[in-house]
């Protein structure tokens, strides 16, 4: 009785682990499903983001679209109007910055305290923020491309991912030619399609320069008139001065977001700024390399062909010498024979005479020979100290400059092929990655599928455990009652 008892016991709980290993198999399935399921929204999420930083408008552009940050929206206060202060060192341009932002300060002169590099400030501007970056006097002629370029880089990346809007300062006062150039520089600096997001700013002081702005453009400066014609006729008049009118700012905000609406949101995009100044840095830097390397092979060649002509020379002279050695040495042991023949006193005493007379001109010949080896080692120093100079002379001759200028001139004629080739190259990228996220969207869904039939399968198995579980229960008392028990 026992026995059999025992027996009905043990198959009960070989079933109760049977069907506890078949869950347990069932909750690792899912623990692993559910892992996939997080690891591919993580996929998803990353490539979402590449995505985003990868977004590329049409080839013929070099901006970037954005949600257009129109004030008075309901997203207003929460997109970013980013603006790039630009202009020459006294014209306003940090006090414009003041304005804008409505920062009380002291209103001191620029050219005083001119700036040295971009610094970037934040402040709320009718109810939504404004971000401002001012930057150093990029269009004077003594600034270095290297030092610009730097400068550049960091405006850009304070202004990530780009600004909506350049304004550049223009004081309205006598004309004294500063805006001379400013057109080519801004060209040069950021490409020709600058000046979709370029809004010119006069500065004025007073309410007389205000009213007279019309008459300042029309009766002025002609680089003025280019610059107002180039940027499509946006502009706006600042009072620098006062500071809390913020009417005149308002309207200026109204007329960039204009300006952004227009260019449907797009901004002047950041990165791809800086990957086409690298490209064109790497490739400016490998041509100055070749060039100068092809400058001093092509000096290096010159100078040893003028050290091989002085040498073939000096060796000419040194083996005429050597000649005449070898007759005096030739002479003296003919002599020497002769002078041992000789038994005449007074004939043998002449012979001495010339004997030493030839030994001395062997002498000196042998010293000039000395000279002239010397002057041969002379001779290759010097052509080694004029070549290390000449080559000094090259490489500072490209770093000054005559090197800048020919760098403007090859940024300013690659910069447009080389911003188009980066452009279809990300657009390649974006295509990339939405076939990318296509792909884990669709392998999202069957992980989802999946999980969701892996539920209702552990549901059902639960409940056919209980329905086992009751079943063999019965099953158990039955016999149990059989063998006359009692539970």
């Amino acid at each position: 009785m026992k026995m059999e008892e025992s027996s009905l016991l043990t198959e009960y709980n070989t079933d109760v682990k049977s069907i506890m290993k078949e869950l347990l198999k069932k909750h690792s399935t899912l623990e692993k499903t559910e892992q996939r399921l997080k690891n591919t929204m993580l996929d998803l999420n990353r490539a979402k983001e590449e995505l985003e930083v990868a977004a590329v408008p049409d080839v013929s552009g070099s901006v970037s679209k954005l949600e257009s940050p129109v004030m008075g929206g309901a997203s207003s206060s929460s997109s970013e109007l980013r603006l790039v202060l630009l202009g020459r060192t006294g014209s306003g341009k940090s006090a414009a910055g003041n304005t804008i932002l409505g920062r009380v300060e002291m209103y001191l002169d620029e050219t005083s305290i001119a700036l040295q590099q971009s610094e970037s400030t934040q402040g709320e501007v009718a109810g939504r923020m404004v971000s401002m970056v001012d930057t150093p006097d990029w269009f004077s002629p003594g600034l270095s491309v290297e030092k610009v370029r730097k400068d550049v880089e960091l405006c850009f990346r304070l202004s990530a991912p780009g600004p909506h809007a350049f304004l550049l300062v223009i004081p309205v006062k006598q004309s004294t030619g500063e805006e001379r150039g400013m057109l080519e520089k801004m060209e040069e600096i950021f490409g020709e399609n600058c000046w979709e997001t370029t809004f010119l700013l006069f500065t004025v002081s007073d309410e007389v320069q205000k009213t007279n702005i019309e008459e300042f453009i029309q009766s002025g400066d002609q680089e003025v008139q280019r610059l107002v014609k180039t940027c499509g006729s946006r502009y706006h008049c600042l009072n620098i001065k006062e500071i809390e009118d913020g009417s005149q700012v308002s309207e200026l905000l109204e007329k960039i977001e204009k300006m952004v609406v227009q260019n449907e949101g797009k901004f002047h995009r950041s990165e791809l700024y800086l990957d086409t100044q690298s490209t064109i840095e790497k490739m400016i830097l490998s041509a100055k390399e070749k060039k100068i390397a092809n400058e001093e092979r092509e000096m290096e060649g010159k100078l040893e062909e003028e050290l091989q002509k002085s040498l073939k020379k000096i060796e000419g002279m040194i083996q005429e010498h050597e000649k005449d050695i070898t007759q005096l040495n030739n002479h003296i042991a003919e002599l020497e024979g002769k002078m041992k023949e000789e038994i005449d006193e007074v004939k043998k005493e002449k012979l001495k005479a010339e004997l030493e007379g030839e030994m001395q001109k062997r002498t000196k010949i042998e010293n000039i020979i000395i000279i002239l080896n010397e002057k041969i080692e002379w001779e290759r120093r010097e052509m080694e100290e004029i070549l290390r100079q000449k080559v000094e002379d090259i490489r500072k001759a490209y770093e000054g400059e005559a090197g800048m200028e020919a760098e403007r001139r090859l940024i300013k004629s690659m910069f447009p092929e080389i911003q188009k080739n980066i452009l279809i190259s990300k657009s390649k990228m974006e295509e990339y990655f939405r076939g990318q996220m296509e792909e884990k969207d669709r392998e999202l869904e069957l992980l989802k599928k999946t999980l969701t039939q892996l539920k209702e399968e552990k549901k059902e198995f639960m409940l056919g455990k209980e329905a086992n579980k009751e079943s063999g229960e019965i099953t158990f008392r039955n016999k149990w009652r059989k063998r006359g028990g009692s539970i």
